[in-house]
């Protein structure tokens, strides 16, 4: 979470500006790759919660559990974004975020059933 915060506070420039700092390391990916990234890193992230939360909860609440805590992330980061400057809340990548979360969890389910756990 520390690491999706941090670049999504990362000011957006202005067209035709050069970036500078660590948006210039990160300019080269196309911003519709960009968007596809959501998927992997709130995947990861429902991922590494369902991990935590599967030693305390029954499978089916860590799942739900899990997703609801990404989810919700996903929000609150979109929200963050409204206040870094060039930068904007947008429903496509809290869409993107859901549905990394949602494959995420099915491959938990997936796999933990397999294991029986």
């Amino acid at each position: 979470m520390a690491a999706l915060f941090t670049l999504s506070a990362i000011p957006g420039g202005s067209p035709g500006e050069a970036p500078d700092g660590l948006a210039r390391s990160l300019a080269w990916i196309p911003p519709s790759l960009q968007n596809l990234l959501h998927l992997p890193a709130y995947g990861v992230l429902t991922i590494l919660w369902f991990r935590a939360l599967t030693p305390f909860l029954p499978r089916g609440w860590a799942i739900g559990t899990s997703l609801v805590l990404t989810i919700a992330y996903g929000l609150v980061d979109e929200w963050h974004q409204a206040y870094v400057p060039g930068r904007f809340p947008s429903a496509t990548d809290l869409l993107a975020d859901a549905l990394g979360a949602l494959i995420a969890a099915a491959l938990c389910l997936l796999v933990s059933s397999r294991h029986g756990r």
